[in-house]
């Protein structure tokens, strides 16, 4: 049997934007789940309650995460306080219970998460409109029972009353039904609201709170907002340039989470650190958009739109039919092709010679991506997607090039190719070639443009295709370079990987759940990230004005999420110039803080592969530490960080092959 508190988030949630409902302002999505909390403490006889105090019954645990903080609460306080008081103080942990009621509701196959992004119910439950089976016990939708009891005169299970006297409490029917419907039920609702005394005395509690947040009106205007000082014509474009991270960073900790910056003839409004981290999250659907950041690249490639510049439902839409494709599951069930192609990849590199760092691991990267997502090696065509991508994004993303580079017959060359790559793309998942083959990534798209190809026309087929590609080019590849230079660059971290990787593969072929063993690996993933992440910004519009560091930030105006700039706090992470692995011991737990951690950016843009990343990213060190013995070739040297488009290795990175510690072909 589900918890009150799991069901009353699933009434809230908006399934079709993935999360809760944008009409249900802050302060009361966690005054509801507070409320849902104290009902099931209630109906765990744990507690009892009116109007004048809440009474502690059984002070015993429940096993119960999000249930227990609240009951050990109530039983370690020294005062009797009222239903609104306990209410209120449950409320400050809205967040957390949330994030852990959707854990659990995920781990039941009821909802499906990406991480702390977009939530939806399970492709079965929003079929069918029932719950898997929980303890033998078989569930009908929430939000269809509690429509059957509105609309019907049937006498509703007392649960069922609680909940709807819960929802008429906090207003969630004003954003589940239309106003005609409210006149039509409103008497049905009273009527059922009053049914159970634990409701009634929970749904008053409730009554007495009201949102805190300062009204708009004390918002100081953006003209206010703290302006930095730059260049008279080209502001702060050659800083943002050199290392946008770090120019925020330093903004940040002179100005605060919101300031202005200029770069030339644009404008910028920032948004910066932990607190921008935890708004967007919350609020990006409400507030901001990223079309206009593509619509200039959408149009260079032919297309009418791409996941990046899609907003709202249909973005979420798009985003949710790729999700699959991109799952962490797709490369755990093939570790043995990803470990392959790396080792395949490591035959070829010549022993005691200079190479290049970055492009050897581009080459790993999107061999691996386009056999796994795509079924076709790209091999033949790197080097084209590698040109065509940056330059796309130097002209018609970051406004670094002039558009005149669009005719450079290099790029136009570039085009041509990835046009081929496209046309072998359709070629190798035509039907007749697709008998006894697995679906992946191009067939789901195809299978959309087959079911509504107004949404998905051919002509944005393309740019949706490749995107793979370019999602791994600039970013899985340039953390493995960046992995590579820390490892090399410290000898006792790279003793302890090796170790672990190899008692690892000494076990035979790694398996998913081996991988997720190598703590000593991910600890050094999640580090590298913190510090040389790959998205150290993000380009937003403001579609509705919101108040953000007490001051009003307009509709209309361009805005620069600073996501990184928590990595380089010392309120966030201690001594943040350090390479501490320790950070992410659970002791420690630094990442953990709200805000502190988005390498793969934040809100309903964050990194849709951010999973296959990770586990790509530890697979393939793994088996480069596991194969191989690598030096710097210069180490004594700082890395150089090309920044445009994305952060990467320049191509002073260099490496060295001095042994191979495994025979090619053996484990």
């Amino acid at each position: 049997m589900l918890r009150i508190t799991e069901e009353i988030l699933l009434l809230i949630l908006d399934t079709e934007q993935g999360n809760i409902r944008v009409s249900l302002p802050a302060h009361t999505r966690d005054i509801v789940i507070a409320g849902a909390v104290l009902m099931d403490l209630a109906m765990e006889d744990r507690i009892d309650t009116d109007l004048q105090q809440l009474i502690l019954v059984n002070p015993i645990p429940l096993g119960d995460d999000f249930l227990d903080p609240t009951l050990a609460d109530i039983a370690n306080a020294t005062d009797t306080h009222d239903t609104a008081y306990w209410i209120a103080r449950t409320a400050e942990r809205g967040e957390q219970i949330r994030q852990r009621a959707i854990n659990r509701l995920a781990a039941r196959g009821i909802l499906e998460t990406e991480g702390h992004g977009p939530v939806f119910f399970s492709r079965l439950v929003s079929r069918i409109r029932r719950y898997p089976s929980v303890d033998g016990t078989d569930m009908e939708d929430v939000h269809v029972r509690i429509m059957r009891v509105l609309f019907s005169q049937d006498i509703p299970d007392p649960r069922d009353a609680l909940i709807v006297s819960l929802a008429a409490s906090c207003g969630v029917f004003d954003s589940l039904l239309s106003g005609e419907e409210r006149a039509q039920v409103r008497d049905r609702i009273d009527q059922v609201a009053r049914l159970d005394l634990i409701g009634r005395t929970v749904a008053a509690a409730l009554r007495q709170h009201t949102p805190s947040a300062r009204s708009r009106k004390s918002a100081r205007p953006h003209q206010q907002i703290p302006c930095v000082a730059g260049w008279p014509i080209a502001g702060h474009a050659f800083a943002m340039s050199r290392d946008l991270r770090i120019f925020l960073t330093r903004q940040y900790q002179r100005h605060g989470p919101i300031f202005r910056i200029k770069a030339f003839n644009r404008r910028f409004i920032v948004l910066a650190g932990p607190e921008a981290n935890v708004f967007v999250t919350k609020a990006e659907h409400v507030h901001l958009r990223s079309n206009e950041l593509w619509r200039d690249f959408d149009a260079a490639t032919g297309s009418g739109r791409t996941v990046m510049s899609m907003d709202g439902p249909e973005h979420m839409r798009m985003r949710k039919v790729q999700a699959a494709g991109y799952s962490s599951k797709v490369i755990q069930n093939r570790l043995d092709d990803v470990i392959d192609i790396t080792r395949r990849a490591i035959d070829t590199w010549p022993m005691d010679q200079a190479m290049s760092g970055f492009p050897a691991l581009q080459r790993i990267v999107a061999e691996q991506i386009g056999l796994l997502l795509t079924s076709l090696s790209p091999q033949p065509y790197i080097n084209d997607l590698t040109v065509f991508l940056e330059t796309l994004l130097k002209i018609q993303v970051v406004h670094q090039w002039p558009k005149l580079m669009m005719h450079w017959p290099r790029f136009r060359q570039a085009r041509r190719r990835v046009m081929e790559l496209y046309a072998a793309l359709l070629v190798a998942h035509q039907p007749e070639n697709r008998r006894h083959r697995h679906s992946d990534f191009i067939d789901d798209l195809l299978e959309l443009h087959r079911t509504d190809p107004q949404f998905l026309p051919e002509t944005d087929l393309p740019v949706a295709f490749l995107g793979s590609y370019f999602a791994g080019l600039d970013t899985s590849a340039s953390v493995c370079a960046f992995m590579l230079h820390v490892l090399l660059k410290h000898p006792e971290l790279l003793a302890r990987m090796t170790a672990e990787v190899d008692a690892l593969f000494d076990r035979g072929t790694p398996t998913a759940q081996g991988l997720s063993e190598l703590d000593v690996t991910h600890r050094i993933a999640l580090e590298t990230l913190r510090m040389y992440p790959i998205i150290p910004g993000l380009t937003r519009t403001v579609s509705n004005s919101f108040e953000f560091g007490g001051y009003l930030v307009p509709a209309g105006a361009q805005v620069i999420i600073g996501n990184t700039v928590a990595h380089h706090l010392p309120a966030c992470f201690p001594h943040p110039e350090r390479f501490d692995i320790d950070r992410y011991q659970r002791g420690r737990a630094e990442h953990r803080k709200p805000g502190a951690f988005a390498p793969f950016g934040v809100g309903r843009h964050r990194c849709l592969g951010s999973g296959f990343a990770e586990v790509q990213i530890a697979v393939t060190m793994a088996t480069i530490v596991r194969e191989t013995e690598l030096v710097l070739e210069r180490p004594h040297r700082p890395i150089d960080i090309k920044q445009m488009p994305l952060p990467h290795p320049a191509a002073s990175f260099k490496i060295r092959q001095v042994r191979r510690r495994r025979a090619s072909g053996t484990v």
